[in-house]
């Protein structure tokens, strides 16, 4: 294991055991998040994307789930669901898709933060813990803290709802920041609101982060480096400035292509076709029934992740990647 990562994950897979089957989604998997780094991790709907945050959080189901992998470390220390999953979760943060349903409806907010807490600060008084969940509300500027404390989620906006859960994942003692979309079930009008201030206090309290989100325009504010992902597999990581300026992977280029414009310039027409089937996912490579540069050899075998750059940050999974002039 790698020293100086928050996140090591090397030649993860994962399987699903399903009536049809076995759905091959992540075939073996390398990732990795440097410590104070914020990584993105891109790609279309049903790509693996929170499998693999799942995973590393050690809270994914299994069976269903059949779980592979030769490493995934947090800070150093490999995540294990038998022995040191406690270990693991103090570590870890993890901000959901939908805070609705991430809130145990039957609990106060106050509950639920002096719950996480007392995990991470057992030996404090009660009006101390009352005033970190203030302050913690506060820092994700939070109308009236003490009300939303006596609050149940259900008396609270879809955005003020994120912002608790926001307010939970940075009050822990975490070094760990999974964000899983955190403004999918966000009115558009807050989306950018809500990840300026997750990028604000991520950045502020020092913390690594992992976010999952199709806002692309805010991943390219908030994220150093990003990950691509299509069919399980990542087929391009590099800077996040190298990526929208200079991406090289067909998909990558579609991906980015398809990304709506705020001139209004034309519809975006999209990536032909659909993710290859994951019960019988294709031989070579899994982009080759969409992509224009497809040739026998795309179909025969998986194109590993070859360095572009001499420092190997740049990495493109294609054999005909697109050229630089």
């Amino acid at each position: 294991m790698e020293q100086n990562l928050a996140l090591q994950i090397k030649n993860l897979s994962v399987d699903y055991q399903v009536y049809e089957g076995v759905l091959k989604v992540i075939p073996g998997l390398d990732l990795k998040v440097k410590e104070g780094e914020r990584v993105g991790l891109i790609g279309e709907t049903g790509c693996g994307k929170t499998t693999v945050l799942k995973a590393v959080a050690a809270i994914l189901q299994s069976p269903p789930a059949i779980i592979n992998k030769e490493v995934i470390a947090v800070g150093g220390k490999a995540v294990d669901r038998k022995k040191g999953i406690k270990n693991t979760r103090k570590k870890v943060s993890m901000i959901f898709q939908d805070p609705a349903t991430s809130l145990n409806p039957t609990l106060k907010i106050s509950t639920l933060m002096i719950d996480i807490l007392k995990s991470s600060f057992p030996a404090l008084k009660k009006e101390e813990y009352q005033q970190m969940m203030i302050n913690s509300l506060k820092a994700v500027s939070m109308p009236a803290p003490e009300r939303v404390l006596d609050s149940y989620p259900v008396e609270l906006s879809g955005g003020m709802k994120q912002r608790v859960c926001i307010a939970m994942a940075l009050m822990k003692d975490a070094d760990l920041i999974l964000a899983d979309e955190p403004t999918t079930a966000l009115d558009v009008t807050i989306e950018e609101q809500i990840l300026d201030l997750l990028n604000d206090l991520v950045r502020e309290k020092k913390k690594s982060l992992l976010i999952v989100s199709h806002a692309l325009g805010a991943l390219r504010k908030m994220t150093d480096r990003i990950y691509v992902m299509y069919a399980g597999n990542v087929v391009e990581t590099a800077s996040t400035q190298t990526i929208f300026s200079e991406a090289k992977h067909p998909y990558t280029i579609g991906l980015l292509a398809a990304t709506p414009k705020l001139t209004g310039e034309g519809l975006a027409d999209g990536i032909a076709g659909d993710i290859p089937s994951y019960i019988n996912p294709p031989q070579g490579c899994r982009f080759a029934s969409r992509c224009s540069r497809t040739t026998e050899l795309c179909l025969e075998k998986t194109p590993p992740l070859t360095s572009v750059d001499q420092n190997k940050s740049w990495q493109v999974a294609c054999y005909h990647m697109q050229k630089t002039e």
